[in-house]
């Protein structure tokens, strides 16, 4: 009966080894998850800050002219300086050129919408934050 015996130890010791490491797998995973979805969080929070910061920048000029000097179809040169720092390399966010390209409309009414989309480089889908507010003086 003690031929039997030998060796359990050493393969609870394996099997305790084997336990720890998937556990620290899966602490490792969930550290990459969570890293991933700060930088993912940081750039709402900048597109969040970028969208209020020209809404603020429309809500002190003419109502009437918020067409002219922001609507991205007009190309205005409130809009173009606005997509200019959003998209400067450095300081604005990652992928927002192209077809991710930030939009300005101004509807009727003043019913203003603002659409701002971002790609980092790892992902494999672009981001899109859009805001929507009635400018009234």
């Amino acid at each position: 009966m003690e031929k039997i015996q030998k060796g359990a130890t050493l393969l609870e010791v394996l099997v305790a080894l084997l336990l720890f490491a998937f556990g620290i797998l899966g602490l490792l995973g969930m550290q990459a998850v969570a890293s991933q979805m700060t930088g993912e969080a940081k750039y709402r929070a900048e597109a969040a800050m970028y969208a209020d910061q020209l809404l603020s920048q429309m809500w002190t000029d003419d109502p009437a002219t918020l067409a002219t000097q922001y609507d991205s179809n007009m190309g205005g040169a409130k809009f173009v300086a606005w997509r200019n720092l959003i998209q400067a390399a450095g300081t604005g966010l990652p992928g927002a050129t192209g077809v991710n390209a930030p939009t300005v409309t101004v509807g009727a009414d003043n019913v203003v919408t603002i659409t701002i989309s971002w790609q980092a480089p790892t992902d494999v889908a672009p981001h899109r934050y859009a805001v929507v507010s009635q400018i009234r003086k």
